[in-house]
């Protein structure tokens, strides 16, 4: 795994309890969701863009 990066987040509330309660559902930290959607939504589009 690479090394982890650190970085502040601003994001409209409404989309940040929704990543809460997503989080809470996948029994994952708030920051692990997000990387979780990131990582999910990457790999999506390198399969539509044909690179997978």
């Amino acid at each position: 795994m690479t090394e982890q990066k650190r970085f502040t987040l601003r994001m409209d509330g409404e989309i940040f309890e929704n990543i809460k309660k997503q989080a809470e559902l996948n029994k994952r930290s708030v920051a692990k969701e997000i990387e979780h959607v990131l990582e999910q939504h990457l790999k999506k589009s390198d399969k539509e863009d044909g690179k997978e």
